[in-house]
């Protein structure tokens, strides 16, 4: 098999932790390395990708979005958190829509969500933003946020490493 790049884009550490998970069971890889650091050149040296994300605005993070349109033919595996539980209807929509992008040009070999810490102080801020316009944050909604502190938790990052060795066998 062929070396495996792990990226990760972060802002809270979670989706850092995804990759650090991923990586301990995925043999023959390179990284976790930030997404901020890959250039075309190191696109081109791989074949298949470990990209682990972070949820904004109902799909993947605009680092992410960005590496993504810059593969093309690639292998990927992609793994992501995101404020809310793994069984709603906001993260079934998460998953279509990265789901979808990932296959534009590029092959998906599995795709993993979780729920993740989320910054309560950054996500405060959009409580502010009138309703109707975007970013904006109901009480009730940020309320709702304050149940992804802790995550991942130890048997999501378990599942993941399970997931992942099940993603693996697909290459």
């Amino acid at each position: 098999m062929d070396k495996i790049a792990i990226i990760f884009s972060t802002i809270t550490g979670n989706a850092f932790r995804l990759a650090e998970a991923a990586a301990a069971v995925t043999p023959n890889h390179v990284g976790p390395y930030n997404i901020r650091y890959v250039n075309q050149e190191v696109i081109d040296l791989f074949d298949t990708f470990v990209l682990s994300y972070w949820c904004n605005h109902g799909t993947a993070d605009d680092d992410t979005i960005d590496l993504i349109h810059r593969m093309q033919g690639k292998k990927i595996i992609i793994i992501g958190t995101l404020g809310a539980a793994r069984d709603s209807a906001h993260a079934q929509k998460v998953c279509e829509n990265v789901e979808k992008l990932v296959r534009e040009n590029n092959q998906l070999i599995g795709h993993y969500l979780c729920r993740g810490s989320i910054d309560l102080n950054r996500t405060a801020r959009r409580l502010r933003i009138p309703e109707g316009q975007k970013g904006h944050l109901s009480p009730e909604r940020f309320e709702k946020q304050k149940e992804s502190l802790g995550h991942p938790d130890a048997q999501e990052l378990a599942q993941l490493q399970d997931e992942t060795k099940v993603f693996l066998q697909k290459l």
